[in-house]
């Protein structure tokens, strides 16, 4: 992305001075970012650093002290226009026990006023293995086929942003390389990815690192292997 393109827009996510806290115990503090839009972010740090808590705060999911702003708006959860943009995978998905996997792409895609995207739902799950088990309720799939089907539904509208908590975890090595290219398609989509992670994500180069350590955020940009050789 251009600086004169990327000047001319608002980040796709801005915190500023976020704090969350566990009755007096700070889990985080002063954390500020932002994530331009076409960019991926990885977010780390050791159990019980409090990734997860982050990215619900920034989802709306739960309250927090300072600024969330989604595409140059204050959000808090509550403007149903920006959640429209915005997918939110959680470490651990839910689902509705009286529907089957294609029923919840077609409540989903409803929900969110994106019917018409129903043919790419219907790619992810074939390139996800899921295309054979669209009758099937969730309730049978294994952790990671629930996860694909939590990935197909946030991926299928093709939001703004995506916030996604742990997203390698229960997939196999085949599995997390196509992850890996549906991100990249993505971010050369436009859209803005926030995933955190535990190890080493394949085939997918991050423009932001983020580390949460001792309630405190470290942001750096890493350099591009290109970047390497003009230098």
């Amino acid at each position: 992305m251009g600086d004169k393109e990327a000047k001319g827009r608002a980040a796709a996510l801005r915190a500023e001075g976020l704090a969350f806290r566990y009755a007096r115990i700070d889990v985080w503090r002063d954390v500020s970012f932002s994530l331009e839009p076409g960019e991926v972010a990885f977010l780390t740090g050791s159990n019980g650093s409090g990734k997860s808590t982050l990215l619900r705060c920034l989802a709306g999911w739960s309250a927090t002290e300072g600024e969330v702003e989604l595409f140059g708006r204050p959000f808090d959860g509550a403007d149903r226009a920006v959640r429209r943009r915005v997918a939110f995978v959680p470490d651990v998905p839910s689902f509705y026990d009286d529907l089957t996997a294609v029923e919840h792409l077609r409540f989903v895609l409803a929900a969110n006023r994106a019917a018409d995207a129903a043919p790419e739902a219907e790619r992810l799950l074939g390139l996800l293995g899921l295309a054979a088990h669209g009758d099937q309720f969730p309730s049978s799939y294994s952790r990671g086929m629930r996860q694909k089907l939590a990935l197909v539904l946030a991926l299928a509208a093709k939001p703004d942003l995506l916030l996604l908590d742990e997203p390698y975890g229960p997939l196999d090595p085949e599995a997390s390389k196509r992850l890996s290219a549906l991100l990249s398609e993505a971010r050369a989509g436009g859209a803005a990815v926030l995933a955190s992670c535990h190890h080493d994500v394949p085939d997918l180069e991050p423009d932001l690192l983020l580390h949460l350590d001792g309630g405190r955020l470290r942001a750096s940009r890493p350099r591009r292997a290109g970047e390497r050789e003009r230098g």
